[in-house]
């Protein structure tokens, strides 16, 4: 009878013991519910699209080839919201996923303005936010408990273009046209940063709004200022409208002088710039946060980049490859990691514990993903590309832009 009684006591500790008596928020025996607000819909859609459709891509693949269906027995179930890049409606959005669709956490939220707008109900309602579309320093340092960021900065992003503007070329006068708010700022202030290491300063700057395309104003006020290189910190759709416009008064004048060189933040949409650029998309500069995807002949050269295309062939393919849908696959590989390596009693507070611990994991990309407690950053690379007949090229030697 006592063997009988073990024997019963032992399978009941087994099952609780392989899942929570009182589950986290947003996870049940077969499934962790995740969330993300971001921008499905207006003139930065193209981004908002792409990441989901990337890290779905990603989700989908893991859970084909796991033998258990997920992620340790569980399945990632995502729900999306549209804000439309506004942060009014990304709070709104963001307050539903946490307190009435009960996500586990948030993944991938799109936009510098969007992610500070909801930094309060991340704290309050104690929910990590993993990998936002944004390469803000704020969002980064200091550290934010509840927020972990996949991509580099925009520091790092502007810093490797000012090292080539004035380190290897000379350039000495530096712009920025910028989008008028935090996105915009950070990239500002990114470009301060890295002229004043170099003991320079901005020669212009000029600025639109948010979700607005004009840019006129803004365009007038740098071409005053002669800059050597213009620092661009906007979407696909302004940026475009400015260096188009740019060009054109330029072949309409006489001896005008040759252009400056535009670099624009990754944020940008690298494929859909070049696509409203055309043929005025030559020389244009963009770095990157991911590897380029298009020259390795089905990712030979990175094994994760051929995991994507594969992915994304199977699961997206009228989406087609972007960077931006690259990086959503990638982020979405660590996040996966971190719930793996979390174990089948998933918390936030462990899912924290376990990112806060991930050492030099390789995604395979050329580059390794390290979190600490001090640093919620965990890609360090940044790759500058320039656009040469709609095709992007990695840049090696920024002589070629001579």
């Amino acid at each position: 009878m006592n063997r009988i009684l073990t024997a019963f006591f032992l399978v009941v500790l087994a099952c609780f013991s392989s899942y929570p008596v009182q589950a986290e928020t947003g996870v049940t025996a077969s499934e962790i519910t995740v969330g993300m607000s971001t921008v499905l819909t207006g003139p930065a859609s193209f981004l908002g699209t792409n990441f989901k459709a990337g890290t779905e891509a990603y989700i989908q693949m893991i859970q084909m080839i796991n033998e258990s269906g997920g992620i340790n027995g569980r399945k990632i179930r995502l729900i999306a919201y549209d804000d439309g890049y506004e942060p009014d409606k990304a709070v709104t959005n963001v307050n539903k996923l946490l307190k009435e669709d009960k996500v586990f956490c948030l993944l991938g939220n799109v936009g510098t303005p969007t992610v500070m707008a909801i930094k309060p109900i991340l704290a309050a309602e104690k929910a990590p936010l993993f990998a936002p579309f944004t390469g803000a320093e704020s969002l980064r340092n200091p550290v934010i408990k509840y927020i972990l960021n996949y991509r580099a900065s925009y520091n790092q992003e502007v810093e490797a273009f000012i090292h080539g503007m004035v380190d290897v070329l000379g350039h000495q006068k530096i712009a920025v046209f910028y989008q008028e708010d935090t996105y915009g700022m950070a990239v500002l202030e990114a470009a301060k940063t890295a002229l004043k290491k170099r003991k320079l300063a901005l020669v212009g700057t000029g600025t639109y709004r948010r979700n607005f395309e004009d840019v006129s104003h803004g365009l007038e006020k740098i071409r005053a200022a002669r800059p050597d290189a213009i620092v661009m910190a906007g979407t696909y759709s302004a940026c475009a409208k400015f260096i188009i416009s740019w060009k054109q008064k330029t072949a309409g004048e006489q001896k005008s002088g040759r252009d400056p060189i535009f670099m624009n933040v990754s944020f940008v949409g690298p494929e859909k710039l070049a696509e409203l650029l055309g043929k005025y998309g030559e020389n244009v500069v963009v770095t990157e946060v991911v590897p380029p995807y298009y020259t390795y002949l089905g990712g030979a050269r990175y094994p994760a980049v051929g995991e994507y295309m594969a992915a994304m062939q199977k699961f997206s393919p009228a989406a087609g490859f972007s960077f931006v849908s690259l990086e959503g696959f990638l982020a979405a590989k660590v996040f996966v990691e971190i719930l793996r390596r979390t174990g089948n009693n998933p918390t936030r507070e462990s899912f924290m514990q376990t990112a806060e611990s991930m050492n030099d994991f390789d995604i395979q990309v050329g580059s390794r993903i390290s979190f600490s407690s001090r640093n919620h950053q965990g890609s360090q690379m940044v790759y500058p590309t320039v656009i040469r007949r709609n095709s992007f090229y990695s840049i090696t030697d920024w002589n070629v832009l001579k």
